[in-house]
């Protein structure tokens, strides 16, 4: 363990910080209102897609049954999954996990001290867009009385997975050999 950590101070004593993202208040606030931007164009895309009836009916369906509870546990579940596949990725790479809420935004973190490549951190960050995703389609297929539910769902992910793509489109702008350290609610690049 001390051994290994040494390597890791060595290896971050050569290398210079060249940016850093943080989750501020500012950039919490505008994660979100381009999440909910995207969540809203998407939902209006599929309303004018599948027409507006059959939506009215489940909505109606759905609160008549008292299910409503059961749609926003749904939307808990999306972000808890989420920051779960979040972390088996972080941990294929070795890390060492820490999930918190910062600003309305749940994360997770590595705590290791890890330094990563570009493509660990594009397979850390994209990891649950593509998984979730896939396993809520497959779930909509299996269950087809639950399609409304898992649209939803699949909308909710994809747009709240735009401060992962945010932040990969930073790591990617400054270069693909650069090393990405995740440090308390942010992370740092270094060449």
């Amino acid at each position: 363990m001390l051994i290994n950590d040494l390597i890791i101070l060595q290896r971050g004593a050569d290398l210079t910080k060249i940016a850093e993202f943080k989750l501020n208040s500012f950039n919490s606030f505008f994660i979100n209102f381009i999440a909910l931007l995207i969540f809203s164009l998407g939902f209006a895309l599929i309303l004018s897609i599948t027409g507006i009836e059959p939506w009215l009916a489940y909505i109606e369906t759905t609160i008549y049954n008292g299910q409503i509870l059961g749609l926003f546990a749904t939307l808990l579940g999306v972000v808890i999954l989420h920051e779960l596949l979040h972390g088996l990725a972080y941990i294929i790479f070795g890390a060492k996990l820490k999930f918190g809420i910062k600003y309305l935004n749940i994360y997770t973190m590595d705590i290791s001290g890890t330094f990563y490549t570009t493509f660990e951190m594009v397979v850390i960050l994209l990891f649950p867009i593509f998984v979730l995703t896939g396993l809520l389609l497959i779930s909509g297929i299996l269950f087809p009385g639950l399609i409304y539910w898992m649209i939803i769902a699949i909308l909710y992910n994809i747009s709240g997975s735009f401060g992962d793509i945010f932040m990969l489109i930073i790591i990617l702008f400054m270069g693909k050999n650069c090393k990405i350290k995740d440090e308390e609610y942010g992370f740092s690049i270094y060449t």
